[in-house]
């Protein structure tokens, strides 16, 4: 039995008996109630944005319950699954695809991050990534591909800092040779990759479109290039998908004379002169809300701006749905204030101006995050397998009223609704 996180439903623990009632664990009724349990699913999802926990809501949930009915609510909260299968004998997805973050390989033993507080799997990270893609051949030939967040690889593989140093030269096209490794038994060929700041300790822009993007250029609505790391592309008809560069502007791999270069660096230094006056107490009297400003996160230029907006309203003139992938997070609530792109408000503006956009898929902040902004978009930020000793891997199904994250190891399972027009 899964249980699938929908927090929005459970305000806090001491509901958990009501769970029981609300959401039988014994296949529900057929006839009326099955009827009844359609339709105020229907009305659950056309008022998820006005509040879960009005009186009447829970009236009427506890007295279906009390008949059997089991009310099944839209995007968020947490409930058990119905016996008979994954799908519980529901009708097929439009498509599925396999998602992962965080990978962050390295042959190096087991630490902590800088700071201590976080502690890391450096060589079982290939173990879970083989675990990942042999629970993706369970489903082949359903998964249209796999959607893989960023940082492949641990930066100290180019031996410049931490366990790297003691190499006997760098290890980059090692570690990346065995992950792709990894991802070459999967069944499903086609795998979409964000670009991470661990991408960029290791590698040039050069290189890693040449060895993770250029097979991308055909099947893309609008190709990447090894200087803009973004495109977009469509597995079914109705619905498009957003691939991001978090670091389109970044002080990593860009050379020191680009206009990237130093808009990047002019960015730090306004809002976190810490960084470039040496030393490693970063966040040293920076208010939370600025402490986004470090080398490890970036920012959407505004030419990927405008195609972002662009590309949404094509979509959203077309009628389809879409979906961004990204590695750094768009928004601080579904990470932290030290982990979100740097010009995120101007991203979620951009992001709020259209009602197609759903899902946001992000990686970067390895505990995860979940939340649901002002417009209905829920933004996922998947657990780092780098970080989770058990590993954090899935698979995304998406019908036409809902998607449905199917976690694994420290990933959790959700239940998203999908915007309509009227949800605005």
């Amino acid at each position: 039995m899964n249980r699938l996180i929908r927090p929005h439903i459970l305000p806090f623990n001491s509901a958990t008996p009501l769970r029981g009632l609300l959401y039988p664990s014994s296949p529900p009724r057929r006839g009326f109630s099955s009827y009844i349990r359609r339709k105020i699913n229907q009305k659950i999802r056309a008022k998820r944005q006005r509040g879960w926990f009005s009186p009447g809501y829970w009236l009427v949930s506890v007295g279906l319950a009390c008949l059997g009915v089991g009310v099944h609510a839209a995007a968020g909260e947490e409930v058990e699954e119905e016996r008979g299968g994954v799908n519980g004998g529901r009708k097929e997805p439009l498509f599925r695809f396999g998602v992962i973050a965080d990978v962050q390989y390295a042959d190096i033993k087991n630490g902590t991050n800088f700071g201590g507080g976080e502690f890391r799997y450096y060589r079982g990270t290939l173990d879970s990534l083989s675990s990942a893609v042999s629970y993706w051949n369970t489903h082949t030939p359903n998964i249209a591909f796999v959607a893989q967040l960023g940082d492949l690889i641990d930066g100290q593989n180019a031996g410049k800092y931490g366990e790297g140093i003691h190499f006997e030269g760098p290890q980059s096209h090692i570690a990346i040779d065995r992950v792709m490794g990894a991802f070459s038994q999967c069944v499903c060929k086609t795998v979409h990759h964000t670009i991470g700041n661990h991408e960029l300790y290791n590698f040039g822009r050069q290189a890693l479109f040449s060895q993770l993007f250029k097979d991308k250029v055909k099947e893309a609505i609008t190709p990447p290039n090894p200087e803009h790391l973004y495109y977009s592309f469509k597995p079914h008809k109705d619905w498009r998908f957003l691939v991001l560069d978090s670091y389109d502007i970044s002080i990593e791999g860009r050379d020191e004379d680009t206009p990237q270069y130093l808009a990047a660096r002019e960015l730090i230094n306004n809002n976190n002169p810490n960084v470039l006056n040496g030393g490693n107490q970063w966040f040293k009297g920076i208010p939370p809300e600025r402490q986004r400003f470090v080398p490890y996160n970036g920012a959407l230029s505004k030419r990927q701006l405008r195609w972002m907006r662009n590309e949404l309203k094509e979509a959203e003139m077309s009628g389809e749905r879409a979906v961004i992938l990204t590695h750094v997070p768009l928004h601080p609530g579904a990470s932290s204030f030290k982990t979100v792109i740097w010009n995120y408000p101007e991203v979620m503006d951009v992001l709020n101006s259209f009602n197609c956009v759903s899902l946001v898929l992000a990686g970067h902040h390895h505990p995860g995050g979940y939340l649901v902004d002002s417009t209905g978009c829920h933004h996922v930020t998947i657990q780092g397998s780098l970080t989770h000793k058990i590993g954090s891997y899935g698979v995304v199904e998406v019908y036409g009223d809902r998607i449905e994250l199917r976690g694994q190891g420290a990933l959790p399972s959700r239940i998203v609704g999908i915007k309509t027009v009227t949800d605005r």
